[in-house]
């Protein structure tokens, strides 16, 4: 995947602070989030560039050591972060060579039930998410079985759909802010081993995983998924934050309650586009940026490189889970 920064890109409204990056690499970093000190609007929204990498990645938080990001939308609310996958593999003999079990835990982001999937995938697999919305643990599941995957398989609709033959979805409960996959197999995948020694399972965006019968193969060597969480600003309503002097919606935004109930979130007005977090607010039109071009982190205006073959190892901080992981950038 290649990306270039051209003079199209730049033309709009600042989306950073004056002085500040709006990009790590490939992914803009709009104000409330920031790459510097001084770039941000609290400790959550800081946004950790690592050039060591090339191009350069952003990572959620104060080190590289955490999650990664691939997106940060203004409206509604939204980060895509990268998360690890569940994996649970046989041999011919039925004894397990590898397992894992992935962790997550968040402090000021809500996994958005809106936008993911717990999804599983596997002919001989019983996966399970559980979490906690507070004090109330929630436990959700799903099975997948069948006993063959031939040449007819996918020529009808049902089969490249999770239902149930080979892949099975379901919603997760709302307001999570941590979870843990748990996956295991009724016959140790004895009888399918020939064409599925592996179960999967893993949260993942609705519309970035699409089920054929070639996912058993691609997921073996996949390590990562993206999935979308909810962030908001502060913990009061719009009511509330209204009557306060540092108000974060800007001129020509309205203030819009976070759907968890805690916290609000801004939107241009119709009509007006850019960044309602900005000091200068939301704008008319389209209006070329003070300076005429992105300030970006780690790459040139004209710089064009590719993605698609990186990799490297890592470590995931999730709260008080650390996971060793081997990231791979995933194609959009």
């Amino acid at each position: 995947m290649a990306i270039t920064t051209t003079s199209a890109d730049v033309l709009g409204p600042q989306i950073s602070l004056p002085g500040c990056a709006d990009r790590c690499g490939g992914v803009k970093v709009p104000y409330p989030f920031g790459i510097s000190q001084g770039c941000f609007l609290s400790e959550k929204f800081y946004i950790h560039c690592d050039q060591s990498f090339q191009p350069p990645k952003p990572f959620l938080g104060r080190s590289k050591n955490n999650l990664p990001v691939s997106n940060i939308t203004l409206e509604g609310g939204e980060l895509v972060i990268m998360v690890y996958i569940g994996k649970d593999c046989y041999n011919k003999d039925g004894e397990r060579i590898y397992h894992f079990d992935p962790r997550l835990r968040l402090v000021d982001f809500n996994i958005a039930t809106d936008r993911n999937k717990f999804t599983a995938v596997g002919c001989d697999t019983y996966a399970t998410l559980s979490g906690y919305r507070g004090e109330i643990r929630y436990v959700t599941g799903c099975v997948s079985y069948c006993n063959v995957i031939d040449d007819s398989f996918g020529a009808s609709s049902s089969d490249q759909s999770c239902s149930g033959v080979g892949c099975c979805q379901t919603s997760i409960p709302s307001g999570l802010k941590n979870f843990t996959v748990s996956l295991t197999s009724y016959y140790n995948h004895t009888y399918v081993n020939d064409f599925n020694p592996c179960s999967y399972a893993f949260v993942v965006e609705e519309s970035q995983f699409k089920f054929s019968k070639a996912s058993f193969q691609e997921l073996n060597s996949t390590d990562m998924v993206p999935m979308v969480l909810n962030w908001d600003i502060g913990k009061e309503s719009c009511d509330e934050a209204k009557k306060r002097s540092n108000f974060t919606c800007k001129a020509n935004s309205k203030c819009v309650d976070a759907s968890d109930g805690s916290g609000y979130f801004c939107q241009c007005l119709p009509g007006y586009e850019g960044n309602p977090y900005h000091p200068n607010g939301c704008q008319d039109g389209y209006i070329a940026s003070e300076t005429g071009c992105d300030k970006v982190c780690g790459s040139s205006q004209s710089e064009s490189h590719s993605q698609s073959d990186q990799s490297h190892r890592t470590l995931v901080a999730t709260g008080n889970t650390v996971i060793d992981i081997k990231f791979n950038i995933l194609k959009d």
